[in-house]
């Protein structure tokens, strides 16, 4: 225990004295800006949604509906789903409801104001995503559906089952004693077993016993006591069902009951259920960028590239943080030891998304109205190079079969032993980390045309930096002490990293030209848009949170709802009793 206090000290002090080394030397060459001219002071500058004073009812209404709806019911709605919990489709179907409320409001605001943006991507992609909600839920009723019919026919094959074998019972039963004897035990034994089916003697075989056609529509007393109370949208269906031509349920389950909707169906909605976060942000980030009227005809690329690397980064943070709360515990992902429990490490997830991104953004960072390469395009570039290549050593690094082959050479094993190989979900590669270091240190001295722009892009630099030494910190403390148990280690380095590592986020996609001349304008200086970035991280912590949370609460409701139910079951008399 004392050295593990003493590392994590030490690293501490690390810390403190790369944070204070850097500042010092960065702190050597202030100076100021001159003031940015007021808006359209030429006269040439496009006016914005947000200076534009009417009809600004329609747009607050819409906002509110919308942030109510995606970013608090469908998320929440998401989580009930991947805790199984009866909730789900009520808070999804809520979600589509006050979804549409903004959607008309949104409508209500573009026709009542001038059109003031020139490509306006907000537009197409809310109904980009209109229509792809439309199709979740269509997909999600498919599913629900199938799953009703499968129960359904599942169930029946169950009763059938518990029939057949109590009817071998009587029927052997039946052959060692007189046929009134045989009767007489044949229904004391199905008493006993609390079975109360319909049986009577076949006229072809006096000893057969069959079942009678009421037998199916009658509950299964051994596995009633298994089966939950049926849903909402169950019990509406039984409701209606009565009504509905026989021929259009056959069809109606043929279509929604096959290995379509069995598997394609069940991918898909689980595939876009988790990629509506993704929509959702980047559609708010886009409404912003929109309604402010920044990043304006080329500059829009910078914007696209700021967004898309520190959203990355913003992301990390997010998975990072639910890592340290718990969540993908059973992948052992969690800083947890469960051996088998998955075929890779989370580090070789991160090895690869870096190693995909470094060798796709190399060849898109030269994009622009200029046709020739820059200083700036050979730096970002150069970063994308450098992701590359950082990505694929991390992956060899990671890989178990190349780790094998190398424990086997280095042992000189014979190819007769069988291998053998510790299976541990956790690993302490440390190529990621020091990928996000370099990063942070990389653009920290990124040249810049404004003094502005580097103290910023120095801000998130250090952000980075330190947020990659607090993971070393924690690879530090799980190398004195492994985790031993399945629950979750919670390191506090990891918290104190996935915060960092947000923030960094936050000011690495405010550091675009057309938000910083924003920000210049506005008069926002680095004190105040620190203090903001760092309100913004605990909010996005508190929101990561508590969804966890939710999920937690969800899947325990769940259990209780079981356990109460099964409880009740068993609590019960037999019929007949």
């Amino acid at each position: 225990m004392a050295t593990i206090r003493s590392s994590l000290s030490s690293a501490a002090l690390l810390l403190l004295l790369f944070a204070g080394a850097v500042s010092a030397q960065h702190n050597m060459h202030m100076s100021e800006d001159p003031p940015m001219p007021a808006f359209n002071s030429t006269g040439e500058e496009p006016m914005s949604y947000a200076l534009f004073p009417e009809n600004k009812g329609y747009f607050y209404t819409h906002v509110i509906f919308m942030v109510l709806a995606f970013w608090i019911l469908m998320p929440l709605g998401i989580m009930f789903g991947i805790a199984r919990s009866s909730l789900h489709v009520p808070i999804q179907i809520l979600t589509f409801i006050v979804a549409m409320f903004g959607y008309f409001f949104g409508k209500l605001y573009g026709h009542s104001v001038p059109h003031m943006y020139e490509g306006n991507v907000h537009h197409s992609m809310g109904w980009m995503l209109f229509l792809l909600m439309i199709a979740q839920m269509s997909v999600g009723v498919v599913r629900k559906i199938a799953n009703a019919v499968g129960r359904v026919q599942e169930a029946q094959y169950d009763r059938l089952e518990s029939v057949h074998l109590v009817n071998r019972t009587a029927t052997l039963s039946s052959t060692a004693s007189s046929s009134d004897h045989r009767s007489e035990h044949s229904e004391e034994t199905l008493r006993n077993h609390g079975d109360h089916f319909d049986y009577r003697k076949s006229e072809d075989d006096e000893n057969e016993i069959t079942m009678s056609p009421v037998d199916l529509d009658e509950e299964d007393p051994i596995t009633a006591c298994y089966q939950e109370k049926p849903s909402l949208v169950n019990r509406a269906f039984d409701k209606i069902s009565p009504y509905i031509p026989a021929v259009v349920k056959k069809i109606f389950i043929a279509t929604a009951y096959n290995p379509f909707t069995k598997t394609v169906c069940r991918y898909w909605h689980t595939i876009v259920g988790r990629l509506f976060i993704l929509l959702i942000f980047t559609q708010t980030v886009s409404g912003l960028v929109v309604y402010h009227g920044v990043c304006r005809s080329w500059s829009v690329l910078g914007c696209i590239a700021h967004l898309i690397k520190g959203g990355i980064f913003y992301f990390y943070g997010i998975i990072t943080f639910a890592r340290y709360l718990g969540s993908f515990a059973e992948q052992g992902w969690a800083w947890n030891r469960i051996d088998g429990a998955n075929t890779f490490s989370f580090e070789m997830i991160e090895s690869s998304l870096i190693f995909t991104y470094g060798i796709t953004n190399t060849w898109l960072e030269h994009l622009g109205q200029n046709p020739e390469w820059t200083h700036k395009d050979f730096e970002h570039a150069s970063l994308a190079f450098m992701w590359w290549w950082c990505g694929l050593l991390g992956i060899l690094v990671e890989s178990r079969a190349l780790r094998r082959l190398l424990e086997r050479v280095v042992s000189n094993t014979p190819l007769e032993v069988p291998r053998h190989e510790q299976k541990q979900t956790f690993s302490m590669n440390p190529f990621p980390g020091l990928t996000v270091f370099f990063t942070g240190i990389s653009m920290g001295n990124h040249h810049q045309e404004t003094i502005y722009s580097t103290e910023v892009h120095y801000l998130w630099g250090l952000l980075l930096a330190l947020a990659a030494l607090c993971r070393f910190i924690t690879y530090m403390s799980l190398y004195r002490a492994p985790p031993t148990s399945a629950k979750p280690s919670r390191p506090p380095t990891e918290a104190v990293g996935a915060f960092l590592m947000i923030a960094g986020s936050i000011l690495f996609m405010a550091s675009n030209s057309g938000t910083l001349t924003w920000l210049r304008r506005n008069e926002v200086d680095k004190m105040f848009l620190m203090n903001v970035c760092v309100a913004l991280t605990a909010m996005t912590l508190a929101y990561v949170f508590f969804f966890v949370i939710m999920k937690a609460w969800a899947m325990k409701r769940e259990m209780l709802k079981k356990a109460k139910l099964r409880g009740d079951r068993l609590s019960q008399p037999p019929q007949g009793a």
